[in-house]
């Protein structure tokens, strides 16, 4: 990054001085070996059709040589097309949502379920879940964040897409 100084009179260019800001941002600079903590997020599915069951599941992994601590799983929205806040069928308890350490190398996973209803194929689309991992490591508080996709598009009797070879539909 540079910055321009114009010296001498106003609307005449004599002289331009190109140099490196005085102060660096505190921003850009990282602290050395403060971790990180990665969120592998996804669902079971591509799409789904009503009375199916999507099972989301999010593996939380430590993937320094530091440990991590106060770990949080925190589910962040889930929704459908039409904007509709849905919950989870099964989710874990809050207290499973919360890891006190994870060592370096080590990693957990938890699932979350949901039934597809009608109500979701009304509004075609997707189901939209993110979730988030927060952590700290030598002070430094440290997320990741992802969103798992399931597509809505079609109906039960009028679906558009044949299943992969050994995946069973339900209708």
């Amino acid at each position: 990054m540079t910055r321009a100084l114009h010296h001498n009179a106003p609307g005449r260019q004599s002289m331009v001085v190109r140099g490196l800001p005085h102060r660096h941002s505190g921003l850009l600079s990282r602290k050395k070996n403060s971790g990180h903590v990665a969120l592998v997020y996804g669902a079971d599915r591509t799409w789904a059709i009503p009375g199916e069951t999507v099972i989301f599941t999010a593996w939380i992994v430590n993937d320094s040589a530091s440990y991590l601590k106060d770990v949080k799983l925190v589910p962040r929205s889930f929704t459908n097309e039409g904007m509709e806040v849905l919950r989870y069928t099964a989710e874990p308890l809050q207290r499973d949502l919360e890891i006190n350490v994870l060592a370096p190398g080590q990693s957990v996973m938890r699932t979350f379920s949901y039934l597809v209803t009608d109500s979701d194929h009304l509004h075609r689309g997707s189901l939209v879940s993110a979730m988030q991992v927060r952590a700290t490591c030598r002070g430094q508080l440290i997320s990741d964040e992802h969103d798992a996709l399931v597509s809505l598009s079609g109906t039960g009797q009028a679906w558009p897409f044949e299943p992969s070879p050994g995946q069973h539909v339900s209708r």
